[in-house]
């Protein structure tokens, strides 16, 4: 069920209670605060409605940016890491850097068509997950962390930067992985782990692309490796390729931290330190 939380001032008032009879038609729980904040005792009703909501709507409008109920209730909302959207429900109204860096419903001259198609399409892009995605999503990360671990990535930036690459040690590893995110056609649900995986993968395409623009594939006693081409030496672009290739390495580590810190927020119990 989708329980949705409006955070007003008073003075907008009967704009809030159209919106909310509007969104009542499309979602199965609109909460706001009728009593208009009647205490402390009351603030224990809050911070449930709150806490149960998969979405915070914060109407903007001077008088709710400076009520002290409205900024407790947006400060609960960001320490419980809701998903907060601000809607602007009054014109002219100087918006604070914390909410303008978020993108904003504008109905500022009224509730009308185009406001809240805009509205629902943000409330769906933001749709929690069922339970059905999220087990889809650790399925797919079990399965991908076993090429791509954090061992294996410092490892490999050891051999860029050595000049010397396993190849066999490779194939099994980055070629394994990108053949299957090449293949899947099962999408991680949650849009942020997607866009950190996204930005990994570019990251480590551009990468592999380098090694075989930069190193010569070469043989030691029956084992395969990527190493400097015996040519390097009279090639006056080689050193340059070799610079590049490393600042792409440095690119890949650090697209492997950001998506190992996404796991770790998103998959708390995931444990991102397993290497098998």
């Amino acid at each position: 069920m989708n329980r949705l939380f409006l955070c007003y001032s008073r003075v907008d008032r009967t704009i809030t209670e159209r919106l909310a009879a509007l969104l009542r038609k499309a979602f199965d729980h609109v909460w706001y605060d009728d009593n208009l904040h009647g205490g402390e005792e009351w603030w224990a009703e809050i911070r449930h409605e709150i806490m149960a909501c998969h979405y915070f709507l914060f109407l903007m409008s001077e008088d709710s940016i400076a009520s002290d109920w409205c900024r407790r209730e947006l400060d609960e909302a960001f320490r419980l890491n809701k998903t907060v959207l601000p809607v602007l429900v009054r014109a002219r109204t100087n918006v604070p850097d914390r909410l303008s860096r978020l993108q904003h419903i504008d109905m500022g001259e009224g509730i009308h068509v185009e406001g809240l198609n805009q509205l629902y399409a943000a409330l769906i892009r933001h749709a929690p997950e069922t339970d059905s995605q999220r087990h889809s999503d650790r399925r797919i990360l079990d399965r991908l962390w076993l090429f791509i671990n954090g061992h294996y990535i410092e490892l490999l930036s050891e051999q860029v930067n050595q000049g010397k690459i396993d190849w066999e040690q490779y194939t099994a590893h980055i070629n394994k992985y990108l053949d299957l995110r090449s293949k899947s056609h099962e999408p991680l649900h949650d849009r942020g782990l997607a866009d950190a995986f996204e930005n990994f993968d570019d990251a480590l395409i551009k990468m592999d692309g380098q090694i075989g623009w930069t190193y010569a594939m070469t043989e030691r006693n029956g084992h395969p490796y990527m190493i400097r081409p015996e040519d390097a030496s009279n090639d006056s672009y080689w050193y340059e390729r070799y610079q590049r290739l490393n600042r792409q390495m440095t690119d890949v580590w650090m697209k492997h931290a950001a998506l190992a810190e996404s796991i770790c927020r998103l998959m708390p119990d995931f444990d991102v330190m397993r290497e098998e």
